[in-house]
């Protein structure tokens, strides 16, 4: 029988919003959550205008930093 397939994580907006499967990943200490049984596999970046970048992450380790501020007038 075939694994269903695992839902992404979402970062989006103007504000900071991750959306995930709390059943997938749960809690263990200092608001952190995890699954030891999951690797990331790529990861998809879009900009505003931009065609969206894929990046395979064969090894299943990444830092990703968002930095973000006060919207500009």
């Amino acid at each position: 029988m075939s694994q269903p397939t695992n839902p992404p994580i979402v970062v989006s907006g103007g504000s900071v919003t991750i959306e995930y499967d709390s059943k997938i990943f749960t809690p263990n200490s200092n608001g952190k959550h995890s699954n030891a049984n999951k690797k990331i596999k790529s990861i998809v970046v879009e900009v505003e205008g931009d065609a969206p970048q894929t990046f395979n992450v064969p090894n299943g380790k990444v830092t990703v930093t968002i930095n973000y501020g006060n919207s500009q007038a």
